[in-house]
């Protein structure tokens, strides 16, 4: 039964091969890239969702990798991750320097060998079933309202609507000139496409002809990544200014959305939790590393309810749960208090009407 670390070797060997591959025949530097960043930001990824679920979402690449030694990794293995780290800084970030095949070979197969030696660390969530990453197709849209000075974020679901989406499942206030550190992280991010191309002409217009657009485009994978990235830009001040429908605090999808994926990560990070501690501790992390205020009337029901669904999990199965997933909702009759929330093994599933 594969592992989620083994899963991510199995992952770092498949890159591994396909970069010697590339020195069988002519390759271009960008070749070289569309192998190596993709594969370091999963790579991120995991060490954020698998190996330190409850690390700050501030947490960096470099001090996740750090932090590896702190769980008994070789000091190998923090270097071969470092490695790795800046040959995507360099791939990334200074186009304008070679990437040599030869450095790419060595410095994919030292990561393989590192991420062994974690998958051997006997960490829980490591060692814990691996099961393919939930993703979801989100479209992003960006509104320029000038005279608050806010950059409004929505996320939607894809649907058969008129308009081509659900309801928003999460919404965001951003100061407006945040769009200049946000636009580069999702442009550069391998889950996300802009532009027309990327939604397609009639989604584009759809967007584009609403007052203020700024941008939009698909995010494509779990979206829990989405919500990290974009929770720290958002402006509470701002919030707290919008007409009160609006805001953020205000809305069940992104209250429950929020305190779904908190829930997700406390499980992981300390299992054994519960009663009013494991509440605090789902409650204190959709605050802080979702932007999530929990004590309004609906977010204390959704926190007692994820909280009480958790709580029907064993210890030992809680570090392989996942989500928010999102299903279309079909009469379920275990929705309770209004919340449109279940748990399927270790799935928590958002209804959506």
């Amino acid at each position: 039964m594969q592992t989620r670390g083994d899963a991510i070797v199995n992952d770092a060997e498949t890159v591994l091969d396909r970069m010697r591959a590339l020195g069988h025949e002519t390759f271009s530097r960008s070749d070289l890239a569309e192998l190596i960043e993709p594969f370091t930001s999963r790579m991120e990824f995991f060490l954020k969702a698998v190996v330190f679920p409850t690390a700050s979402r501030r947490t960096n690449l470099y001090q996740l990798i750090d932090n590896l030694a702190g769980f008994g990794a070789q000091s190998s293995t923090v270097a071969a991750l470092h490695h790795l780290r800046e040959l995507y800084n360099d791939s990334k970030h200074d186009p304008d320097k070679e990437l040599k095949w030869r450095r790419c070979v060595d410095t994919l197969s030292g990561a393989v060998d590192a991420l062994k030696d974690l998958a051997g660390l006997k960490l829980a969530t490591v060692d814990a079933v691996f099961e393919p990453d939930l993703s979801s197709v989100v479209y992003v849209g960006f509104w320029d309202h000038y005279t608050g000075g806010e950059t409004e974020v929505g996320l939607f679901l894809p649907s058969d609507h008129w308009l081509g989406t659900s309801p928003t499942i999460s919404t965001f206030h951003l100061p407006i000139s945040s769009w200049e550190k946000v636009k580069p992280l999702l442009a550069g991010h391998p889950r996300y496409a802009r532009g027309e191309e990327a939604l397609g002409q009639v989604l584009w217009k759809s967007f584009s002809d609403e007052d203020d657009f700024l941008d939009a485009g698909v995010w494509e994978g779990d979206v829990r990544e989405l919500l990290t990235l974009l929770s720290s830009f958002n402006d509470e001040s701002l919030e707290m200014a919008v007409i009160p429908f609006l805001a953020r605090r205000n809305d069940l999808l992104s209250v429950g959305v929020a305190l779904v994926s908190a829930a997700v990560d406390v499980a992981r990070g300390d299992p054994n939790l519960a009663g009013p501690a494991l509440k605090m501790c789902v409650s204190d992390r959709a605050k802080s590393e979702y932007a999530a205020e929990t004590g309004t009337p609906h977010g204390q029901a959704v926190l007692d309810r994820v909280v009480e669904l958790l709580e029907r999990v064993p210890a030992g199965q809680r570090v392989s749960m996942v989500g928010p997933a999102f299903r279309r909702a079909r009469n379920e009759p275990t929705v309770q208090n209004g919340v449109p929330v279940l748990l399927e093994g270790t799935t928590f599933i958002w209804l959506i009407a």
